[in-house]
C-alpha cells in the first residue's frame, strides 16, 4: 500500500500495520511520519524499540537476532531502521524481505531512507516491504510549491501570514523546510500574536548569513551604496563564504535580467511579476533594479561574479572581496567605478 505523507495520519488511525517504509530525501518530513508510527504504534503495546542506523559495514544479521530474542521489558517491540543512502545492499535486502514477511505480531518493522528514487521503488525489498505493509513516499518540496508549504504550516500553528511574510520567509529559508519549521516555532514563541507580516519575518528571523545575504541583495536592487556596504564589510568581517552571497546575487540578479527582458517585449509589470511570483515586497527593489540597470549593466554584473567566484576559488589573481565592493558600486550607480581591467 502507498500513501503520501499527508494521508498518513488516516491511515493509522483505521490501521496499524506491521511494516512502514517512509522514504524521501526531505529530513523534516521523513522524521515527523516516522514520529507518528512510532507515537501509534506505543498506543497500540510497542514500548520497547530498537534503532539502528545502517553505514559502512553493518551487521544485517544482528537485526533479525536481536529481534528474534525474547523482550524483559516488552512483547511488543518497533524495530526502527534508518537508510540514509537507501541501499541496504544484498544482504540487507535479504534481511529485510525476511523480516517483512514473517508473520510475527509483535514486531512492527519502520525502515526509513534518506535517498529515494523511482528506481529503488522498483527493487525488489522495496517492494516486499511496500506489499506486506505501507510506503510513505515524501518527494522534494519543488520552489514553486514551497510558499504554500510555508503558508499551510503557519495556518496548521495557528498563525494567519499575509502574502508577503510567506514570500520573504521562502525566500530565507532557500527551500530547507527545517529550517522553515524552525523559524515558524520561533514566530509562536514570539507572542505577537496570530497575524504575520514581512515586517514580523524581518525583526524575527536570526541574524545569520543568509539573511544578511538577503538583505545586502534587497539594497543592491534598491540602489543603496552605503547599506550595500556596511553590509558586506560585516559578511566579511564574520567569515561569511563568499560563495553564499554570490549565489544569493546571482540568483535575484538573473530573475531581474529575466522580468526585464519580458517586460521589454511588451508584457505588463504586473502580468510579468505574478508569472514569476514576485509578491509586492519584492516588487519595489525588483522594479528599481529594471529602471536603473541596462542590458549591458547586467551583463557586467554577471561577468564580475563569474571573476569573484574564480577569485574565491584561487583560479584568478585579486581580492573577492574588492571585487564585490566594486560590483555593488557598478550595481548601484551604474558606470561610477569602471569594470575594465578587472574582467578576465
Amino acid at each position: 500500500m502507498a500513501v503520501r505523507a499527508g494521508q498518513l495520519p488516516a491511515q493509522l488511525a483505521r490501521a496499524l500495520e506491521r511494516v512502514y517504509l517512509v522514504a524521501g530525501g526531505e529530513e523534516l518530513l521523513v522524521q515527523e511520519c516516522r514520529d507518528l508510527i512510532i507515537e501509534a504504534a506505543r498506543k497500540q503495546g510497542f514500548a520497547e524499540r530498537d534503532v539502528y542506523q545502517v553505514e559502512g559495514r553493518f551487521d544485517w544479521n544482528s537485526i533479525a537476532a536481536d529481534s528474534a530474542a525474547p523482550s524483559l521489558f516488552s512483547t511488543r517491540k518497533i524495530v526502527d531502521i534508518r537508510l540514509p543512502s537507501g541501499k541496504p545492499g544484498k544482504e540487507g535486502a535479504k534481511v529485510l524481505g525476511e523480516m517483512a514477511s514473517s508473520a510475527d505480531p509483535d514486531i512492527l518493522l519502520l525502515v526509513s531512507c534518506g535517498q529515494w528514487s523511482k528506481a529503488t521503488k522498483k527493487t525488489k525489498w522495496a517492494g516486499t516491504l511496500a506489499k506486506h505493509g505501507v510506503l510513505v513516499e515524501i518527494w522534494p518540496v519543488k520552489p514553486q510549491e514551497l510558499p504554500g508549504w510555508i503558508r499551510q504550516r503557519m495556518l496548521q500553528a495557528g498563525l494567519e501570514p499575509d502574502a508577503d511574510a510567506v514570500a520573504l520567509l521562502a525566500d530565507l529559508v532557500e527551500g530547507n523546510l527545517l529550517a522553515a519549521q524552525q523559524e515558524i516555532d520561533k514566530l509562536l514563541l514570539l507572542d505577537q500574536g496570530r497575524r504575520v507580516s514581512a515586517q514580523l519575518i524581518h525583526r524575527s528571523v536570526a541574524n545569520s548569513a543568509r539573511f544578511d545575504s538577503f538583505r545586502l541583495v534587497e539594497c543592491g536592487l534598491l540602489g543603496r551604496l552605503d547599506e550595500c556596504l556596511r553590509v558586506v564589510s560585516g559578511l566579511h568581517r564574520m567569515n561569511t563564504p563568499i560563495q553564499l552571497v554570490v549565489g544569493a546575487l546571482y540568483r535575484e540578479l538573473s530573475l531581474a535580467a529575466a522580468v526585464r527582458a519580458v517586460i521589454r517585449s511588451g508584457e505588463s509589470e504586473a502580468a510579468v511579476f505574478g508569472k514569476y511570483h514576485i509578491w509586492s515586497s519584492r516588487q519595489g527593489p525588483m522594479k528599481a533594479a529594471i529602471r536603473r540597470l541596462s542590458e549591458s549593466n547586467l551583463d557586467d554584473t554577471f561577468r564580475s561574479l563569474a571573476l569573484i567566484d574564480r577569485q574565491s576559488k584561487g583560479r584568478a589573481s585579486g581580492d573577492p572581496w574588492q571585487t564585490l565592493d566594486r560590483l555593488l558600486w557598478n550595481l548601484c550607480e551604474p558606470g561610477a567605478a569602471p569594470l575594465q581591467g578587472m574582467m578576465e
